[in-house]
């Protein structure tokens, strides 16, 4: 049972915001309808999460990973499952989802230098966003352009705060969701 009420029957000012949830998730995830007792922080939430769930700079599939990897480095509960069976779904292989759970992704044959450079990054900014340090950003930059790692700071640090306001509300969606058709 949630902290706070999820609201079932969306009222006239988030209308628009469950049903863009709907369209991109096939349904209503549970923090949308716990966000909607505050219109709009639900709106600009449900939005970010429509135009970051989907292929952008980076690739949907990796998207998803650096998703789950946020939500292992902070040991956040919230949407695992739903992340998991979607990245899937996007062609990730189930050893590719598996090696993120610990630190086999460091040496993994599954990831590229350039992946794993990213989930270094995961796992810094999981520990200490102020400490990261030239030596990652270096490494960041061999590989990915500026417009991909603002897409993927973004990713990632949105994820801190979804994985813990799920977590700290005692969100549970059961319906996972999977690739939109949008």
């Amino acid at each position: 049972m949630p902290a706070t009420a999820t609201v079932e029957q969306p009222t006239p000012d988030v209308e628009a915001t469950f049903e863009l949830a709907r369209n991109h998730f096939g349904h209503v995830p549970n923090l949308v309808r716990v966000l909607a007792s505050n219109p709009t922080m639900c709106a600009s939430v449900t939005a970010f999460f429509a135009q970051a769930l989907r292929d952008g700079r980076v690739d949907w599939a990796f998207k998803e990973l650096v998703i789950l990897k946020t939500l292992r480095a902070i040991k956040a509960y919230y949407s695992y499952g739903a992340h998991e069976r979607l990245a899937i779904d996007l062609g990730n292989s189930a050893e590719r989802v598996g090696d993120l759970a610990n630190s086999l992704w460091r040496t993994s044959p599954h990831y590229t230098d350039a992946e794993r450079a990213v989930f270094a990054l995961v796992e810094q900014i999981g520990i200490d966003a102020n400490a990261v340090g030239d030596d990652v950003w270096d490494e960041l930059k061999r590989h990915w352009d500026a417009g991909q790692l603002i897409e993927l700071n973004a990713l990632i640090t949105t994820f801190v705060m979804i994985g813990r306001t799920g977590d700290a509300l005692g969100v549970a969606d059961p319906n996972l969701f999977s690739r939109s058709v949008s």
